[in-house]
């Protein structure tokens, strides 16, 4: 590629551009096998079937008698069925009781059925004396009866493709019988910080030093969207140095790089990832903040050199990386963020042919939702990352939104 250094971006692409052209080539991560409780958040890799009915037996769904239905068919307040009290199922023991014509046995919220009841009486109308049930009122056949399979049936897909693995998959999983199953390996990605000016968290900047905080920031962004982040250090910017960390973190899944990826004079990064063989998809983009952003393929490898300053850096991740991430998943939703719809608190200008990312906070109102914008320029005030609860995204070709319009908002990944 022609450096760009010392004169400005000779074309921008938008971000639908980029991610056309890259998202259909990144290889599909390999799949693994992992125990059923300790898949959360993880990504199925195929589909995953129940290898046992739920329930695995018919079982009561209400408190009350079992009885065979059509001893109740002619019963009514007046008319009680009396039927005769055989014994007791309860949760958890084979009933050892079998209910015939005439007779009924107490029975619980899900113990299994009797042999020979077909239908559960509630509680409610029925009566107990002397031995016997009194019925008032007539139930059909598996009335108040969970069935086996009712709920899944062995061979049902419980887990589709691509699905994301949550609490109630691992629930339901469990109950299906199975206890190991195949997901999409975690892509491991490279992080690197470059800049001559950057110290290690933890040591105390001078004047003109800046703390390297944003590896922990990607590295975090990397795990909540299903990667495995793996921090290689801060590196200076020299050419020499920065070929050295870019072959080192070819050896990854992907490279993501924060810093020198602009056009200042030291701003080396894209050039040396050229170097090392990397195909650019794009350098510049047309979003903000975020704009130096640069995105290359090395064979199928994708490196993402991101800006320095945080916030860029952050929205560039969520634009470019995240649905990187979650293709090689082979996760279905490539972005997963919530979206809710809000009122726009006051008007909004943006620039023509700019993705305009606006940071907003909720509030709750009378009308509903409202956003009210927070700082719009300065790429590296990252406390207005941390005020605000989502991003609504301004379109290349609308310029502005105004007061009262209702916007969507993306909220942030969240870590409860």
């Amino acid at each position: 590629m022609s450096s760009v250094r010392m004169k400005g971006f000779r074309e921008r692409k938008t971000l639908k551009e980029v991610l056309e052209c890259l998202l259909p080539v990144l290889p599909r991560m390999p799949p693994e096998k992992v125990p059923t409780v300790s898949a959360l958040g993880r990504v199925a890799y195929g589909d995953i079937r129940a290898e046992r009915d739920v329930p695995h037996f018919d079982r009561a769904a209400m408190d009350g008698y079992a009885v065979v239905a059509e001893d109740t068919f002619k019963c009514s307040q007046e008319n009680p069925a009396r039927l005769r009290l055989v014994g007791e199922c309860v949760v958890g023991k084979t009933p050892e009781v079998e209910v015939r014509r005439g007779e009924a046995a107490q029975i619980s919220t899900g113990a299994p059925m009797p042999r020979g009841a077909d239908a559960v009486v509630m509680l409610e109308y029925a009566s107990l004396g002397e031995g016997y049930v009194h019925v008032y009122r007539p139930v059909a056949p598996l009335q108040n009866v969970s069935c086996r399979g009712e709920d899944v049936k062995a061979g049902d897909v419980v887990v589709a493709e691509g699905d994301v693995i949550r609490p109630q998959e691992i629930g339901l999983l469990l109950q299906c019988g199975v206890r190991e199953i195949s997901v999409a390996a975690k892509p491991r990605a490279a992080i690197v910080s470059t800049g001559s000016e950057l110290v290690e968290a933890g040591e105390e900047p001078d004047v003109g030093q800046v703390v390297a905080s944003n590896e922990y920031m990607l590295a975090a962004l990397t795990r909540i969207y299903g990667g495995r982040p793996v921090y290689l250090g801060v590196v200076p910017d020299e050419r020499d140095a920065l070929r050295a960390i870019a072959d080192k973190a070819l050896n990854f899944d992907l490279a993501i790089f924060s810093g020198g990826t602009s056009v200042g004079k030291y701003d080396y990064m894209p050039e040396v990832v050229a170097e090392v063989g990397g195909r650019v998809i794009a350098h510049g983009l047309t979003i903000r903040p975020g704009g130096p952003t640069a995105v290359f393929l090395v064979g199928r490898k994708p490196v993402f050199c991101l800006p320095g300053f945080p916030v860029a850096a952050l929205v560039a991740f969520e634009s470019v990386v995240a649905p990187s991430i979650r293709k090689m998943l082979g996760a279905k939703k490539l972005d997963p963020r919530p979206v809710v719809e809000a009122i726009l608190a006051r008007r909004v200008p943006s620039t023509l042919g700019k993705l305009d990312f606006l940071r907003v906070k909720l509030e709750e109102s009378k009308e509903g939702l409202v956003a009210i914008p927070l700082r719009t320029t300065g790429s590296g005030i990252l406390s207005s990352m941390t005020r605000a609860d989502g991003v609504v995204e301004i379109p290349e070709d609308v310029e502005g939104f105004g007061e009262g319009e209702r916007v969507k908002v993306k909220l942030f990944p969240h870590v409860f």
